[in-house]
């Protein structure tokens, strides 16, 4: 065997560390049988060098108790023979001491003690000693393997659990981080996992003491070999399955850990699918959502011009309101005169006509000066007649525009009316996508985060020296901005958020509409609230954010005071 110095010793003075009796063996010289033995050992001093290393590791120690465990097996049961040979070869002649020996079970190591003692006496049994024999091989099977040949397997089996709950982990906290269904169902089932393999553990312990100190129940055995037991009718000598109670909890161990490391391994790929398929639906959201942004924005457009044009239109209507009813009286007295007019024309006409008829009885003289006088006076009706229309005509139609600007502003309002309610229905929905946006891209940030760990080459150096894993992203100079000011701002976060900068250009309307969005919004809450809302608002629409901006915006509305809080907060964190 070659022996090498041990690199740590290297350096120092010559000392009796660096004579030949004192060199440990290099790990390249080791039997491969050796190394083996020290795979999953090794990892108590020194890190596993990645995860698969390290599955491999726990894999080869699974397998190791797999063998462990068939040789303690055939042992105990003989070569070749199973737990169904012990029972079909014991269970009828030990219920046959029970009788004879009026022993209710056995159950306990007394139990066993006492069938032995009474056994040996021959006034008190008088059956075969053979069967006393089997007792005492029984009892003298479990002394021998029972707790002794399960404290190494019960060590291997807290260790495998140890370093799958250290390594083997999802990375996923319930409490703290978005929900993600292949993360958190991986975490809930580690939990389950740990429990069951605790749970195996201490039922070998805890069964093996209650043989030693009490007694047992077969209802304290595992599902498999409680039904078993009541197949095989073996309540009442349940020590008979002791043995094999303890077997299947360290298989169950062993399949459990099996479990654990095929989840562990398939993982990142789960994840990775995760990614893709988050990156898949992050394109139609944000499709979606800018939709959804676009016909928000363009209705607030219209809203605002439409409730422009309707203040002119209300204004304009004021003008002349007042004079609609004097139009109206004056169009009433028009319509009198024409009616009166053209009563006195369709009169003098017919005197005229009666006066032709009658023109004997008169006298040539009056009856020209009759005939003369009736005929002025119908042409001068006839000429007033056409003025006296088209007055009445012109104040009518003045009338009828008035009542179609009436009919017009009603509409109006109505339609802003309806328009205010489709833009309620709009912002809902709108807020309802960036709100379903804003959790894809927290999970589609924490699966990338996820896979980033599970496949990182050094983590598991990280987990061993409880170094952090990943940057612990804090809160970014803008986010601890934006809650100094909403902390210290007040009343003056309207004043600031007509300051900021927005890309894409927003227009002064539409930032005073969003000032009484908020305004209506936070009615009721505190002035904070509204602080904040505006802040969350201005970076959600103007997507080159920066700190700077808002120390400018700030230094505008002369809010120094504001400035001197978010430097001592900067302070603080260094």
């Amino acid at each position: 065997m070659n022996l090498k110095l041990r690199p740590i010793l290297d350096c120092r003075m010559p000392t009796l560390a660096t004579k030949t009796a004192f060199l440990l063996p290099a790990l390249d010289d080791m039997s491969r049988l050796h190394r083996r033995s020290m795979g999953v050992q090794q990892l108590e001093t020194n890190p596993p060098r990645s995860l698969a290393k390290l599955r491999h590791s726990i894999s080869s120690e699974i397998k190791g108790l797999s063998k462990k465990l068939s040789r303690l097996e055939r042992n105990y049961y003989g070569v070749g023979k199973s737990l169904q040979h012990e029972v079909e070869k014991s269970i009828l002649r030990l219920k046959g001491v029970l009788r004879m020996l009026n022993i209710s079970e056995f159950s306990s190591k007394a139990s066993l003690e006492k069938a032995i003692k009474d056994g040996s006496d021959s006034e008190k049994y008088k059956g075969d000693p053979n069967n006393i024999a089997l007792i005492k091989e029984l009892y003298g099977k479990i002394q021998t393997f029972m707790p002794s040949k399960f404290s190494d397997l019960i060590e291997t089996c807290t260790h495998i659990k140890t370093l799958l709950e250290k390594y083997c982990v999802s990375f996923y906290d319930s409490e703290t981080d978005h929900y993600l269904e292949t993360a958190a169902h991986y975490q809930q089932q580690i939990e389950i996992w740990i429990e069951t393999v605790s749970k195996s553990i201490t039922n070998i312990k805890k069964l093996q003491k209650n043989y030693q100190d009490i007694m047992i129940h077969h209802t304290q055995f595992t599902s498999p070999v409680l039904a078993f037991c009541q197949k095989n009718e073996c309540e009442n000598v349940p020590v008979v399955l002791l043995f094999a109670d303890g077997c299947t909890n360290i298989k169950a161990v062993m399949s459990v850990a099996n479990n654990w490391i095929q989840a562990d391994q398939n993982y990142p790929v789960f994840l990775r699918n995760d990614i893709d398929d988050l990156d898949r639906q992050r394109e139609e959201k944000v499709r979606l959502l800018r939709d959804a942004k676009t016909k928000y924005h363009t209705l607030t457009y219209k809203l605002s011009q439409s409730e422009i044009e309707f203040d002119k239109a209300l204004t304009e209507m004021e003008t002349w309101k007042n004079k609609q009813e004097s139009m109206k009286d004056e169009a009433d007295n028009l319509r009198t005169l024409s009616i009166e007019l053209q009563t006195e024309l369709e009169f003098k006409e017919y005197r005229k006509k009666e006066l032709r008829k009658r023109e004997s009885e008169y006298s040539q003289e009056t009856y020209i000066e009759t005939y003369e006088m009736l005929t002025d006076e119908i042409h001068y009706a006839k000429d007033k007649m056409p003025p006296l229309k088209r007055q009445l005509a012109a104040v009518q139609y003045k009338l009828e525009w008035m009542t179609q600007k009436e009919n017009q502003v009603k509409r109006m309002g109505k339609d802003i009316k309806d328009m205010k309610k489709e833009l309620v229905d709009i912002r809902v929905d709108r807020e309802r996508k960036e709100e379903e946006f804003e959790q894809l891209e927290k999970a589609l940030d924490l699966a990338r985060r996820i896979h980033r760990y599970k496949t990182s080459t050094d983590v598991t150096e990280k987990i061993f020296f409880s170094l952090p894993i990943g940057q612990k992203k804090g809160k970014d100079k803008l986010a601890k901005a934006c809650e100094t000011i909403s902390e210290y701002i007040d009343q003056d976060w309207m004043l600031l958020y007509r300051q900021l900068p927005f890309y894409p250009k927003r227009g002064s309307h539409t930032i005073e509409k969003d000032i009484s969005d908020i305004n209506i919004d936070g009615a009721r809450g505190p002035l904070e609230n509204k602080a904040v809302a505006a802040l969350k608002r201005w970076r959600r629409h103007h997507t080159r954010a920066k700190k700077a901006d808002l120390v400018d915006a700030l230094k505008k509305i002369r809010r120094h005071d504001v400035l001197s809080h978010i430097e001592n907060s900067e302070m603080e964190e260094k």
